[in-house]
């Protein structure tokens, strides 16, 4: 649809392919752009989250990756091809000594392999658009010191080779922990997550990590992207906020939310339901996940790990001992060191952090 969108409108007036991109999103008309151009998708018919393990003493596991081939897909143009071999990334603006570096440099330079959680800040409450990833890089920092960012530089404009454009304040991106990652799962980043480059940064939703990354430019005056222009959140920052994945063998999110137990079998729920889930905050450990069984009567404990990260999703579950049969509502909630998770399901443009009701039937 948008290759036919693009083909009819280069009719009347013959300009490249991205050279239309680009006036289009840099017009007045840009919001009809924006309707075919780009979002969040994810090809998961279900989340990809199951764990096996009825026995609450089996340990939880320190890590649940996301298959590259479930991984949600953010995009707000066409996906870029880039020649890793010309491509490069320029230090442009309020800089003492402007530098580009090519994917060799990059390459060259001190490596890391870390996990990082990466949600979209359209994915609503107990949505589908969330993935964690091993992914590694070098930190972006000492390549901006050694540009030298002038005095006087308040912001930094970040750049894809799809004409996306996004900025944060100085020193949210020279945080030792952003990241130039051009792997993901082991892997090069494939064309759809960036290839060859992209930026991290910790705590922020995707919307301010931009893809195929071909220059950061020091800004001495505040600006705005397209998409924040459009009403989303300047700042992108990620909520402390649960979800519910699983319960039983089945998994659960927004699409799927309503659930039916056996009360005899294997996994009848007379020997007991396990419930699992993740939990996520933009930059401090989670403390604690809390469950109720009675929308919000009453609630329980969980068990959960602790990632080394705080940037990396919680792993949480409870293995519930129902007592009679009937309908119940689940909820969960999440505590970190900031903040605690508000009992809604309100969806915004600065990020869901509602909570999903799980409706759950235990047959007699």
């Amino acid at each position: 649809m948008l290759d036919n969108k693009l083909r009819y409108l280069t009719i009347f007036r013959p300009v490249k392919r991205r050279q239309l991109l680009k006036q289009l999103l840099q017009t007045s008309g840009g919001l009809i752009a924006a309707s075919f151009l780009g979002g969040c998708q994810s090809k998961a018919i279900d989340p990809l989250f199951l764990l096996n393990l009825l026995n609450p003493d089996d340990r939880l596991p320190d890590h649940i990756i996301t298959p590259l081939s479930e991984f949600y897909v953010q995009s707000y143009a066409l996906a870029s091809r880039v020649n890793a071999e010309t491509w490069q990334l320029k230090l442009t603006g309020a800089v003492k000594q402007p530098i580009a570096l090519d994917f060799q440099t990059i390459l060259q330079a001190p490596q890391e392999a870390f996990y990082l959680t990466m949600e979209c800040i359209g994915n609503p409450a107990g949505g589908n658009l969330i993935g964690n990833a091993q992914w590694t890089g070098t930190p972006l920092l000492p390549f901006l010191q050694k540009a030298g960012i002038e005095e006087g530089a308040i912001e930094f404009a970040l750049k894809g080779a799809d004409y996306y454009e996004t900025t944060l304040p100085v020193s949210e991106v020279m945080r030792p922990d952003v990241r130039l990652v051009h792997q993901m799962n082991g892997a090069p980043l494939t064309t759809a997550h960036g290839y060859p480059v992209r930026i991290l940064i910790p705590g922020h939703f995707g919307q301010k990590q931009p893809k195929w990354l071909i220059e950061i430019e020091a800004l001495t005056k505040s600006k705005r992207g397209f998409w924040e222009h459009q009403g989303w959140s300047n700042t992108a920052e990620i909520p402390t906020h649960s979800l519910i994945r699983q319960v039983q063998e089945a998994r659960v999110w927004n699409r799927h939310h309503q659930i039916t137990l056996r009360r005899d079998g294997e996994t009848g729920w007379q020997k007991g339901v396990l419930i699992a889930g993740v939990a996520l905050d933009k930059s401090a450990p989670i403390q604690s996940i809390q469950l109720s069984l009675d929308e919000g009567a009453t609630w329980q404990q969980t068990d959960r790990n602790r990632p080394d990260s705080p940037h990396e999703w919680t792993l949480w579950r409870y293995l519930w001992q129902p007592k009679q049969s009937g309908n119940y509502t689940l909820l969960a909630q999440a505590t970190s060191d900031q903040q605690q998770q508000p009992l809604d399901d309100k969806d915004s443009k600065d990020g869901s952090s509602g909570v999903l009701k799980i409706q759950v039937t235990l047959q007699a």
